[in-house]
C-alpha cells in the first residue's frame, strides 16, 4: 500500500485530461495494448488511446507519435495495428514512429529515452501513475495525456494488475536494480 501511495501522491500533477492544458511536446509515447478484447469484440483501452494520440497530433501539442507494443507474430503487432487505427484517424504515416520491443512499461519508456529525452505519454490514469513513476526514475521529462477510461466495470483484473504492478516498479528500480540490464 506504501508504494501506490508514493507512486501516485508523487505524479498525479503530471497528469492532463483537457487537450487545452496539455503542453507541447515534440512526441507522444502510446503504449500497446491488444486491439481486442480476450473474448472478442474492440479493446476499449486500445480505442481510447488510439483517439488521444490523434487529439494530440490534430491539436498541435506533437508533431511525433511513437508507437509502444509487442509483436509476438505475424498475427498478432500492438504496433502495427495502432499505426493503421492512427493512419484511420488522419494521422499521416510520416508522423508515427514504431516500437515493437516495448514489452512492458519499462521498456517502452527505456526505448523511448534512448531518442528523445521526454515525451507525452498516452494511457488511461491507472497506469499513468507508474508510466509517470518509472519516467522520473529514469530522468526522463514525461507528462501524461490520460486517455479515457472504459466504464469501471469494464476491467477490473486490468486495473488490479496495475495495483500489483507498483510495488513491483518499486523493487525493480530502488532494491532490484533491474534498470541497469537496459543501459548495456
Amino acid at each position: 500500500m506504501v508504494s501506490n501511495f508514493w507512486i501516485i501522491n508523487s505524479t498525479s500533477h503530471k497528469i492532463f485530461t483537457e487537450l487545452s492544458d496539455v503542453p507541447v511536446k515534440e512526441i507522444a509515447l502510446v503504449f500497446g495494448t491488444s486491439k481486442y478484447k480476450t473474448g472478442g469484440g474492440n479493446n476499449l483501452f486500445f480505442d481510447n488511446r488510439i483517439e488521444a494520440a490523434a487529439k494530440l497530433y490534430h491539436g498541435k501539442k506533437v508533431s511525433k507519435i511513437l508507437l509502444s507494443g509487442t509483436r509476438d507474430s505475424k498475427y498478432y503487432d500492438e504496433t502495427k495495428d495502432m499505426k493503421a487505427a492512427l493512419i484511420a484517424l488522419n494521422v499521416p504515416e510520416s508522423a508515427i514512429i514504431l516500437d515493437d520491443k516495448g514489452f512492458r512499461t519499462l521498456d517502452s519508456i527505456v526505448n523511448g529515452k534512448k531518442v528523445y529525452h521526454g515525451f507525452i505519454l498516452i494511457t488511461q490514469r491507472y497506469h499513468a501513475y507508474r508510466a509517470l513513476f518509472i519516467s522520473a526514475y529514469l530522468d526522463v521529462d514525461a507528462i501524461c495525456f490520460a486517455a479515457e477510461f472504459p466504464s469501471e466495470d469494464y476491467s477490473y483484473v486490468t486495473v488490479l494488475r496495475e495495483v500489483l504492478a507498483r510495488p513491483k516498479a518499486v523493487l525493480d528500480l530502488y532494491v532490484l536494480n533491474n534498470v541497469n540490464d537496459f543501459w548495456r
